[in-house]
């Protein structure tokens, strides 16, 4: 089709040819006319003032909203204080909770005496708020993670953990730059982890995910990939290189044809000595770093890895071969255990004191964790959670009760015996004994270890530990020399900060433990020759658990 004339008057006449009949049309214009360039233009400005009208409108209606979700935040936090005024605990549950319409609740409690609510609304452009008993404002973002254990991680001489805002801060030592505030200034109290664009990795992220090693961090972040930072050293940051330490955070590498985590997020890691460990999303373990004892698992040794490399799967070669893996534990020492998905613990590396469970030592691939009846104490069991110390590995059990295997010259097996000749490489039972074990009566919820002791989270929400004892790392307000068995961490009124609060969570490092508690607080005790208990002390040893200083 043409069309013959583009100027358009009241008198034009306007000839169409193509597939139609010549036809001649008489159009209504004004006396001045327009171009069909001109009509155009107008349509557009027209859409653009119209766009710009719905934007500011929406934008109005989102603030709207959003004060609505915080008096609704305001509100419910008012019922559930009222609540608790009268029945000492927090009772309601979302439904009961009042809001507006198109307000939704998301309504944790943690036992009877702390809560978080989320709110969000389609109104609000899907902005989220919470606000929790413990912080009492509110504050953006959802509530964090109910996963406590993934929040806090205790180091060989420094601590790390993720705070409500989802970012994460760590004191103690920082000689290699494990701190990540871009210095290797030591801190006695919590410092951020540095997120400056151009700095950090970390930039414009959050965390979800905390594990401290020896002399480095790593963690997982909310785009689901690894980051690390610390002692550079066989490359146990992952991230290409075996000498550089990092002052601030840096992407493991995920590089096509170089590292085996190509193409795959991260679920969960842990920094051990020097080698760190990664469960991906395809539930397989990938390690890298210093590989002296086999502590990688790729059926080599004394061969450093710098990027992530895959632990050996192959069928007739390792244990796990067939399986998936659901936790994975990294020790100080060169080894690695892990949970398969059968439920049993398998482990690799080297270590001479039995901490993998099973003889000889080292095991180039992963082996089964002894489990033959008249031999260990996890016969007939399956396995819920692991944890590498030193030279020694602790586990809950299907019977959610704790066992132990390795070294033992300071009781860290907890089974009533210490010293030479003690030492076992297959699992021993954690000793429950009335009038001999303080967890009698008690199941264990998790567990934990460091280089000379145990540690668990009871079933009564309370924390207990065995082990070596001189410079306070059991909590319970002494310094003798050992426990052979659990002892319960001091919760004695003036004497430990801990008294009237029960504990969410247990991180045990070189020589200290640290907790989460019930008000979403941090407590540590133990050796604090570089501030690694964050009490704004250094070189004070504390026998009993004190305040980490709020970040």
């Amino acid at each position: 089709m043409i069309i013959q004339n583009t100027k358009l008057t009241p008198s034009t006449t306007l000839r169409i040819f193509g597939n139609l009949p010549s036809t001649t049309y008489h159009l209504p214009l004004t006396s001045r006319g327009f171009t069909i360039v001109e009509l155009l233009v107008a349509i557009v400005v027209i859409g653009i003032i119209a766009a710009i009208t719905i934007v500011a409108y929406n934008e109005i209606q989102g603030r709207a909203a959003v004060v609505v979700l915080k008096s609704d935040l305001d509100n419910a936090s008012a019922q559930l204080t009222s609540d608790y005024v009268k029945t000492g605990s927090y009772a309601a549950n979302a439904d009961s909770l009042p809001r507006s319409s198109g307000t939704i609740f998301t309504y944790t409690k943690h036992g009877a005496t702390s809560y978080c609510i989320s709110a969000t609304s389609v109104k609000s452009g899907n902005s989220i708020f919470h606000i929790s008993s413990a912080k009492g404002n509110i504050e953006d973002g959802a509530c964090p993670s109910t996963n406590y254990q993934d929040r806090i991680s205790a180091g060989q001489n420094h601590t790390c953990a993720i705070a409500s805002n989802n970012l994460v801060y760590c004191w103690g030592s920082n000689s290699f730059g494990q701190l990540g505030d871009n210095s290797t200034n030591p801190s006695n109290v919590p410092v951020a982890v540095n997120i400056t664009n151009g700095v950090s990795s970390l930039y414009g992220k959050t965390v979800k995910s905390i594990s401290a090693g020896a002399s480095h961090t790593c963690a997982i972040a909310s785009d689901d990939l690894a980051y690390c930072w610390g002692n550079g050293f066989a490359g146990r940051l992952g991230d290409n290189n075996d000498t550089t330490h990092r002052l601030a955070p840096v992407a493991v590498n995920m590089t096509n044809g170089v590292s085996d985590l190509y193409g795959k997020t991260v679920k969960s890691i842990s920094a051990g000595g020097a080698h760190t460990c990664a469960i991906a999303s395809d539930d397989l373990v990938y390690c890298w770093g210093n590989n002296e004892a086999g502590a990688l698992g790729v059926n080599t040794w004394f061969d450093t890895r710098i990027v992530p490399k895959a632990v050996n799967m192959v069928n007739g070669v390792s244990a796990l071969y067939g399986k998936t893996v659901k936790s994975v534990t990294v020790a100080t020492d060169g080894y690695t255990c892990a949970i398969g998905s059968d439920d049993l613990a398998y482990c690799w590396g080297g270590t001479a004191w039995g901490g993998l469970g099973s003889l000889p030592s080292p095991i180039l691939v992963p082996r089964a964790v002894n489990m033959i009846n008249g031999e260990s104490a996890l016969y007939g069991k399956t396995v819920k959670s692991i944890k590498a110390g030193v030279y020694h590995t602790c586990v809950v059990a299907s019977d959610d009760l704790a066992y132990c295997w390795g070294y033992n010259q300071w009781g860290q097996l907890g089974n009533n015996t210490y010293g030479g000749g003690t030492d076992e490489p297959h699992p021993v039972a954690v000793n429950m004994a009335n009038g001999i074990s303080d967890l009698y009566g008690k199941t264990v919820k998790s567990i934990t270890a460091d280089s000379t002791n145990g540690c668990v989270l009871a079933s009564d929400n309370l924390a207990y530990c065995w082990g070596f004892d001189i410079e306070g790392e059991l909590g319970n307000n002494t310094n003798n020399l050992l426990s052979t068995t659990p002892v319960a961490v001091s919760m004695a009124d003036g004497i430990s900060a801990l008294y009237g609060k029960t504990v969410l969570a247990i991180s045990s490092g070189g020589s200290h433990t640290c907790v989460i508690a019930s008000d979403n607080l941090i407590y540590c005790w133990g050796v604090n020759s570089n501030g690694e208990l964050g009490d704004g002390t250094s070189g004070n040893n504390r026998l009993a658990p004190v305040a980490t200083i709020p970040f």
